[in-house]
């Protein structure tokens, strides 16, 4: 059963990150490319904090998708993104530093991955603003992929302590929110 819940994490999760990068192929997605090597650095310090506290084998396997469908999205805006550079890229970059030095200062990294995260809502605040006015404006399929995979993640770590499940958790509720939103009828 266990293996069988991880394989759908898996599924799950990398199809997510499959439906954002054809929709960059196409031209329906065009992230900044500043905005997206911040969003790939605070992928590698989510997942380096989900491993380095403990999290479940659950966790874990979602951060490392997290991970790498960040780097791939990163790589195709390379090609697919555009330059636009704003305020929010800063001040999460910022929040991620200070991830980082709570992590080399005090050896939390669950701390770390909790200011991690922060980071990430603070940087989709105009996500949430762009799909509350025009719910067409994201990709349901998107969102609803890792939005099922987190919740197998964390049904995958029942009964574990909520410290261990703290990512999908966060995930669960992110995407899960950004699924509903975009679904909603104009």
């Amino acid at each position: 059963m266990e293996t069988l819940l991880y394989s759908l994490i898996l599924f799950f999760g990398i199809a997510s990150y499959i439906i954002g990068l054809k929709e960059m192929l196409v031209g329906k997605y065009s992230p900044s490319v500043f905005s997206r090597v911040v969003w790939l650095l605070l992928a590698i310090i989510s997942t380096a904090s989900v491993v380095a506290s403990h999290s479940t084998s659950a966790s874990v396997i979602l951060a490392f998708v997290f991970l790498l469908g960040n780097a791939s999205i990163c790589i195709a805006s390379f090609w697919k993104g555009t330059k636009e550079t704003g305020k929010l890229e800063y001040i999460c970059l910022g929040i991620l530093v200070v991830s980082s030095m709570v992590w080399i200062v005090f050896n939390a990294p669950l701390v770390s991955l909790v200011i991690s995260l922060l980071a990430h809502f603070v940087g989709a605040v105009p996500t949430y603003k762009r799909v509350w006015i025009r719910p067409s404006s994201e990709s349901t399929g998107f969102w609803s992929l890792f939005f099922v995979a987190s919740l197998l993640s964390i049904f995958a770590s029942w009964g574990q302590p909520l410290s261990l499940i703290i990512f999908p958790i966060y995930f669960a509720l992110f995407d899960g929110s950004m699924t509903f939103l975009s679904m909603r009828k104009t």
